[in-house]
């Protein structure tokens, strides 16, 4: 599969992702979940990408459930091989000695795992640490290969400090399992999704009572609409998730701005191919 867009998935595809790759989705958000797929060209029936349902705490003290896409370590590989860039990796286990070693032998967890990325052309290496207190999820996986977890989530790091063209904002499960819980609320979605209705986007209410929109949101929306070329397109969408990243976006803004990148995105394709 080279595409993951959502226009090219099959009825069946459709069906299979939103029961097991992307559970407990609505159609909207399997089209964002597609749009990402198309960005990273990660391959979900690879198990490369999944689409997962969390709590997300906001700002007013109250919990939400939103879409986390998280990338397989696979996935993040991936890209970086496409790159043509990387040349190899090590990893490396300590315990509470401070010790570094190439295996770890001992029945109990480490304390932290390093890894490091070579790239070529690059003067040094890109080296990412990850202590085992910070990640530790304290169940499946973390309890039975804590060791394999554990360098997992270093790795990770090094390899999007090493691409952080190709990785900015693409984060490995093992990553995110240390958060409120990757529970799934059951939804039942067809196998052809209804065309959503427009997201409305997200605002706080000023004190005329008017809608005021952020000044980070209203720039993200007029790039988008600004944008003529889908290599444009990608351009803004890398600067979003990084905006997003430093805490310049919420969750929700993220999500809207990100529908409407897939709004224009149809309209630039359509422009494309009746030219």
């Amino acid at each position: 599969m080279t595409s993951s867009s959502l226009t090219l998935w099959t009825p069946e595809q459709k069906q299979l992702i939103a029961s097991t790759i992307a559970p407990g989705c609505s159609a909207d958000e399997l089209k964002l979940f597609a749009m990402v797929c198309q960005r990273t060209g990660l391959d979900p029936f690879s198990k490369q990408i999944y689409a997962i349902k969390r709590k997300s705490k906001q700002r007013d003290g109250s919990y939400k459930w939103l879409m986390t896409v998280q990338a397989s370590i696979d996935g993040l590989r991936s890209i970086a091989e496409r790159t043509g860039q990387l040349d190899g990796s090590e990893s490396f286990w300590c315990g509470e000695d401070g010790q570094w070693q190439d295996v770890w032998l001992s029945s109990k967890p480490p304390a932290a795992a390093k890894t490091i990325i070579h790239r070529r052309g690059s003067q040094h290496p890109f080296v990412g640490v990850a202590r085992f207190a910070d990640y530790n999820a304290g169940q499946g996986l973390w309890s039975k290969m804590p060791a394999t977890m554990i360098a997992k989530c270093s790795e990770a790091l090094a390899l999007r400090k090493a691409f952080p063209a190709d990785l900015s904002g693409v984060y490995s499960g093992e990553e995110l399992d240390q958060s409120d819980g990757a529970q799934v609320q059951p939804v039942t979605v067809s196998a052809e999704p209804a065309e959503p209705s427009q997201p409305a986007l997200p605002a706080a209410a000023a004190d005329d009572g008017t809608v005021a929109v952020s000044g980070v949101m209203k720039s993200g929306m007029k790039a988008i609409r600004g944008a003529s070329t889908l290599q444009q397109l990608e351009a803004v969408g890398q600067r979003l998730v990084a905006r997003h990243k430093a805490g310049d976006l919420t969750d929700d803004e993220q999500q809207a701005l990100l529908r409407l990148m897939l709004d224009r995105e149809t309209e630039l394709t359509q422009s494309t191919q009746s030219n």
